[in-house]
């Protein structure tokens, strides 16, 4: 399950922030910083002096989703073990994780970003994790999660881009022309018979 829509890194820590803001949600790095273990954060607070949206790897996960990640450590070959200095990094591996992710930009334009998590069918389909894990997924949890953010998503996007809404904060930049958006292929500029405000 994918919801793609376009904001600004101010836009995406919004939507951790309305993640985080939901019972029991805990964002977490997907993998550590090397030679650290995985980071979770429970508060707005202590998720914005780690570094916020500029820390590389971010999921979010509720114990209401079931089973827990699983951890796995990653050891590095000894000459990357060498130049970073640092033998080996964390990972959290689990279907039962949502993630948000901002694409890079494109020839200078805004791309999408998403909203993201499996279901139970395209876990059952194509995830690596063994069926008794996946058994033990509370998938309405993780739907009702990530379909609470999107909605509130939608809900406060002020305008869209074909089906992909644009969020508060890149569409006051985009309708300033501060920024361009990236419309799968060609630069997209205000003003824009491709973009509907709502």
């Amino acid at each position: 399950m994918q919801v793609n829509f376009f904001g600004t890194d101010a836009d995406v820590a919004e939507v951790w922030r309305w993640l985080l803001e939901l019972p029991g949600v805990r964002l977490c790095e997907v993998y550590s910083r090397p030679g650290q273990p995985i980071r979770w954060f429970e508060t707005w607070d202590t998720f914005e002096r780690a570094g916020g949206v500029a820390i590389e790897s971010l999921a979010a996960w509720s114990p209401a989703f079931g089973v827990a990640p699983m951890v796995e450590t990653i050891t590095f070959a000894p000459q990357t073990q060498r130049e970073i200095g640092a033998r080996d990094r964390t990972v959290l591996r689990s279907p039962a994780l949502i993630s948000v992710r901002r694409n890079n930009d494109q020839n200078q334009c805004l791309t999408s970003a998403s909203i993201s998590c499996w279901n139970e069918k395209g876990a059952l389909e194509r995830s690596i994790c063994p069926p008794d894990i996946l058994a033990q997924i509370d998938w309405k949890a993780v739907a009702s999660a990530s379909g609470a953010v999107s909605r509130r998503l939608r809900k406060v996007a002020p305008a869209k881009l074909g089906a992909c809404s644009i969020m508060p904060d890149a569409w006051a930049k985009f309708r300033d022309r501060e920024i361009r958006l990236w419309a799968w292929g060609s630069e997209c500029g205000y003003p824009s018979k491709l973009v509907v405000e709502k």
